[in-house]
């Protein structure tokens, strides 16, 4: 290729071969490409996304785990429902069971009555 003011040869540059240099005018070219109007009719390719037939698959393996999790999640919420319910059946039975004992509060009372006197008595010796 010659340079366009004063028609010498052009040389690529040392630095950078993407440019052609005019020794005579100390001027630089970029070079022309020559693959812009191939590459226009290609189809864009992109090279972080798979081919259509691996995205398929992968989309595939991703609704069946998806399902197999939705799967799991219903089985354990049946479980736990399960459970609660048989909780709250052994808490209606227990409670049923304490409630007929039917025992004296009177012992209890005694002993409350009498852990007051101990510390009044305690307290006055100690103030005395």
């Amino acid at each position: 290729m010659k340079c366009p003011i004063c028609g010498e040869p052009l040389r690529p540059g040392k630095k950078d071969p993407d440019y052609l240099l005019c020794y005579t005018c100390k001027k630089k070219f970029k070079v022309p490409q020559k693959k812009k109007a191939a590459e226009e009719n290609e189809e864009q390719k992109y090279s972080n996304i798979p081919p259509k037939t691996v995205r398929e698959k992968r989309e595939r393996e991703m609704k069946k785990a998806y399902d197999d999790l939705l799967a799991v999640e219903d089985k354990r919420s049946q479980k736990r429902r399960a459970k609660r319910r048989e909780e709250i059946e052994d808490d209606l039975y227990e409670d049923d069971y304490y409630e007929d004992e039917g025992g004296s509060k009177l012992p209890i009372i005694i002993l409350g009555i009498a852990i007051v006197i101990v510390a009044g008595v305690i307290a006055y010796m100690l103030l005395k």
